[in-house]
């Protein structure tokens, strides 16, 4: 995955991009780097990463099992963000309005959501979403890469499903 782009759609190399806050290797200094680490966290299963980036009295006591669980039936495809709202380095508080087209069920959906965070002890985490979800038209160029990573086209891929 070195020299892949990073799923959060920042069209930056994964390793310089998600993969430092994924892997630990540093913090991410803003909401947005957080919300975009939290998608490619979902788009590789990383679920571990999810439950220790949420606001731990927001916590479900389920929730690594829950999120594990959709996993198995969800594939995140694309993340597009909307709008920030403060969450920068020296800000303790921020939104982060987005898009992110999933495949579940053999279609695909979108879900908008209004995410809030908060930082505490220099590490951002999310604290909670307003979430609506709709099933979508959505189109993939044939040619393309495969949104599942398998580094085949498309057309050779899921859209054989």
């Amino acid at each position: 995955m070195s020299n892949t782009l990073c799923r959060c759609g920042s069209n930056k190399l994964f390793t310089q991009c998600c993969h430092p806050f994924i892997h630990r290797s540093s913090l991410p200094s803003t909401a947005e780097q957080l919300m975009r680490s939290r998608f490619t966290a979902f788009a590789l299963d990383n679920i571990q990463y999810l439950s220790d980036t949420h606001y731990p009295s927001k916590r479900s006591a389920n929730e690594l099992h829950e999120l594990q669980q959709n996993s198995l039936h969800t594939s995140w495809v694309e993340l597009t963000i909307l709008d920030t709202q403060h969450g920068l380095p020296s800000d303790s508080i921020g939104t982060v309005e987005f898009t992110a087209v999933f495949y579940a069920n053999q279609q695909f959906f979108e879900l908008v959501e209004n995410s809030s965070f908060i930082k505490e002890n220099q590490q951002w985490f999310y604290i909670e979403g307003i979430p609506t979800v709709q099933s979508i038209h959505y189109k993939i160029k044939r040619n393309a890469p495969c949104w599942c990573l398998s580094n085949k086209k498309y057309k050779h891929c899921h859209a054989l499903l």
